[in-house]
Parts: C-alpha cells; structure tokens; sequence
C-alpha cells in the first residue's frame, strides 16, 4: 500500500509503489494533506522511479 503523510518536509525523500497501485499520483488520495497541490499522474523511468513536479516527492516501483 503506498503511504506517504509527511508532506510537511520540503520533499519526500521516496515511497515505494507497488503494481496494483498504478497509475500513481501524488499526492496520493491516503495521504493526509491529499489536496496541498493539485493531482499530478505519475510516469515513472526505466528504472522505475518517479518524481512530483510540484513537491518533489519521489517515488520508486516495488
């Protein structure tokens, strides 16, 4: 399950996403500052990472 709640940090430095929680964005809808910025869909690289415009929250595939 992907868990990321302290948005108050500059930025994030990663969460792991797993396949069945694909297409992921951020900020994910679990968090607890779900709407500090608007929703942004992920795309991850050839190595499975991903990064949030907005934040900077960092994302990496399980």
């Amino acid at each position: 399950m992907l868990k990321v709640d302290n948005f108050q940090q500059k930025y994030v430095l990663f969460s792991r996403v797993e396949a069945k929680d694909l297409p992921a964005h951020c900020p994910p809808s679990d968090a607890t500052k779900w709407n500090m910025h608007p929703k942004v869909f992920l795309k991850f690289d050839s190595k499975g990472c991903a990064s949030c415009p907005y934040c900077g929250a960092r994302y990496e595939l399980d």
